[in-house]
């Protein structure tokens, strides 16, 4: 096979990418959020200038996403505010850019959708309901009720490097260059808008950075839009979305509301949970079927519950779509739900720990399917971790309503803890397939060749696969070379998300090698094997609920969050916190470690910093020159612990813990040092200050 002629195409970042005789893209949007498409009123193109619209698409106009269909571009109607209706391409940015200002888009305009608290029929892209025992009945007996509203905000992924593709002539094939955490999903969107066979299109994913899950589906649109430009321009072209643009088109994370009630036994045990839940998915809801099933299924959080009723929603609305960020559903339900312990715990009187291990999941514990919870959790030995790392239960004796009885001006200072467990791989939404593949080669050489199209991420990601596998055959990791993610070569390994990478793609790669170590002096060199996983008990979805083991070999973490209020603005600045988890078998402690760490900064961003409110008129200058990230000045001191299981227990996802459990133990501190109910994220002084108002 010969040198590919753009080899520098997928190692240099996007931004920066530069080949001679290339060709740049811009996106003529719609400018309202919902209407009629009429036509597109173009200026006289110069030479080497042309636009794309919808009609000139060889093949299919859509990127399909979790059984989603999102058109590439907008043909009849136009379903929010920065829709892409056409492409202008050529060799001038700043021409092109001129030209996309003085272009014309015709749309009979309509009033939009935008409130998901109250919905019609038409507006629900995806349900799930879930039924366990009796609730009513539960309810009926209860010694006491314990409720809540909660609201969980958007938030921005905030990429390194911004949302873009290259598509480029290689010899024979059209090479695509991305930031996709889904190669083989990019491969088919481009070969099914181009009308061609998959195997003439080879993808590569380029340098994202930390993508937080928010690469899922959006680089195969961006993708497929570059690919059509280049193969109708049959040019090299470059599309990266400048950093403004990419804020007000790219999907953020759902918004989420849910109304809980809990019923309480006389021993003020958890006897039932009615929850109804809506998540806000935005136009089309790629990710919609996915984040509905997690949030429904996550909305017990890791507490057993014999009588459930959850009803959830996905509800589209006329704003750029919506999905997934770190926990994909499952951290919005865990928020909701360890307010709801905190305030369990307070209403009969309980320690929140000790009341959390009262009602903890324990083998034979139904789980929301009905199917018995098949794990110990080591939750004694975590939630005294947390105790003893934070001093929790001097500080909360001390914080809070004491200080303000005492007459103290401030700062006000709480502690909270909270609990959460994370799904290891597995998506559960009931319609895309759990099955992914690695494959290794041993040369004659004795030279080791990994083959995934899971991408990395880091560097060490790809330390840890090359370590197990030098151990699996007794080389030295400089013997074992991971080849690039590229479809076509690599087998393909699904996307990199819920902590696959550490926990299926590695397992596969090690078994992968324990093949070729039975058959390595029975048979000649070069010996190639390969291994797949499937879900042993894969959830399936039915009207009345559902079926499978949704919580197999699932992690449990917890978090102690400590803060303190400003004398002045009241908002909540966090002065520590503590993470401990049970990872079962821990491959690279340095590597977890650092992850956990980097988690749980995004995760306290997020929590008093981070506000998103789109606005009728879509995201615009002010949202983004007014987005706010957590300063590295405000970052606490955080302490990480690992609970061990023994070298037998197999790795378990934990990256997505720190969302899962800071942002409800961060509340739950700002309630003890306020004296408020706080039932929404992000936490601002303002919304503190009303709340104290109120009570």
């Amino acid at each position: 096979m010969p040198a590919s002629k753009l080899a520098d195409a997928a190692t240099t970042p996007l931004s920066e990418l530069r080949v001679p005789g290339m060709l740049h893209v811009v996106a003529v949007r719609s400018p309202v959020s919902r209407g009629t498409l009429r036509g597109v009123e173009l200026p006289r193109l110069g030479k080497d200038y042309r636009a794309v619209l919808a009609s000139d698409i060889p093949g299919r106009n859509e990127v399909s996403s979790f059984g989603v269909a999102v058109p590439l571009l907008a043909s009849d109607r136009v379903r929010y505010r920065g829709e892409a209706v056409a492409l202008l391409v050529g060799p001038d940015l700043e021409a092109l850019e001129e030209l996309r200002d003085r272009t014309n888009v015709l749309v009979d305009e309509e009033a939009p959708f935008l409130d998901f608290g109250r919905f019609s029929s038409d507006q629900v892209l995806a349900r799930r309901t879930l039924k366990l025992g009796d609730s009513e009945l539960a309810f009926s007996v209860a010694s006491r009720i314990v409720e809540g509203d909660f609201e969980v905000g958007s938030q921005e992924h905030w990429y390194a490097e911004p949302q873009g593709a290259f598509a480029g002539f290689d010899y024979d094939k059209l090479l695509v260059v991305c930031g996709t955490q889904w190669p083989y999903h990019v491969r088919d969107t481009v070969a099914g808008a181009l009308g061609v066979p998959p195997a003439e299109i080879i993808v590569r994913p380029g340098p994202a950075g930390p993508h937080l899950d928010g690469r899922i589906w959006y680089p195969s649109l961006m993708a497929a839009q570059a690919a059509l430009t280049a193969w109708l321009s049959r040019r090299n072209v470059r599309f990266v979305l400048p950093r403004e643009e990419d804020f007000r088109v790219s999907p953020k994370r759902a918004r989420y509301r849910a109304s809980y009630r809990a019923a309480l036994d006389g021993e003020s045990n958890l006897s039932a949970l009615e929850v109804s839940l809506a998540l806000n998915v935005g136009a089309y809801g790629p990710l919609a079927e996915e984040l509905v099933a997690r949030a429904c299924l996550g909305a017990q959080g890791v507490y057993a519950c014999p009588n459930l009723s959850v009803k959830g929603y996905a509800v589209s609305t006329d704003t750029p779509p919506l999905g997934s960020l770190a926990g994909i559903g499952d951290a919005q339900s865990n928020f909701a739900m360890e307010r709801i312990a905190e305030r369990a715990a307070a209403a009969s009187g309980a320690d929140p720990v000790d009341w959390r291990a009262r009602n903890l999941l324990r083998k034979g514990s139904a789980t929301p399917t009905g199917t018995p919870f098949g794990q110990t959790w080591p939750f004694d030995a975590l939630s005294a971790a947390l105790r003893r790392m934070s001093d929790f239960d001097r500080k909360r004796a001390s914080y809070g309503l004491a200080d303000r009885a005492g007459g103290a001006e401030g700062p006000w200072r709480g502690i909270g803890i909270a609990f959460a467990r994370q799904l290891s791989g597995a998506f559960v939404g009931g319609s895309v397939p759990n099955s992914y593949s690695v494959e290794v080669e041993l040369d004659k050489e004795l030279r080791l060749a990994i083959r995934s199209s899971a991408v990395p991420g880091s560097a060490s990601v790809e330390r840890i696969w090359r370590e197990s596998a030098a151990a699996m055959l007794a080389l030295d990791p400089s013997d074992v070379a991971l080849e690039p993610p590229a479809t076509g070569e690599a087998p393909n390994s699904g996307p990199s998300v819920l902590s696959r990478n550490v926990t299926i793609v590695a397992s596969l790669i090690e078994r992968a090698c324990a093949t070729v170590k039975r058959r390595r002096f029975r048979e000649p060199l070069p010996i190639v094997a390969r291994s797949t996983a499937r879900v042993a008990n894969p959830v399936s979805w039915t009207a009345e609920g559902a079926e499978g083991a949704p919580f197999e070999d699932a992690a449990l973490g917890g978090a102690v969050v400590e803060l303190e209020l400003d004398a002045w603005s009241l908002e909540p600045r966090a002065t520590g916190v503590w993470i401990a988890v049970a990872p079962g078998r821990l491959h690279d402690e340095r590597h977890a470690r650092r992850s956990l760490e980097n988690a749980a900064v995004l995760a306290l961003s997020q929590c008093a910093w981070e506000r998103l409110d789109p606005s009728p008129e879509g995201l615009g200058v002010d949202a983004y020159a007014g987005y706010r990230l957590m300063p590295l000045t405000a970052v606490p001191p955080i302490g990480i612990e690992f609970i061990l299981e023994g070298k037998r227990v197999q790795a378990r996802g934990i990256g997505e813990l720190p969302f899962d459990c800071v942002p409800a133990a961060f509340a739950n501190a700002v309630a003890l040092a306020a004296g408020i109910g706080i039932d929404t994220l992000p936490v601002e002084g303002e919304l503190v200050a009303e709340r104290i108002r109120a009570t």
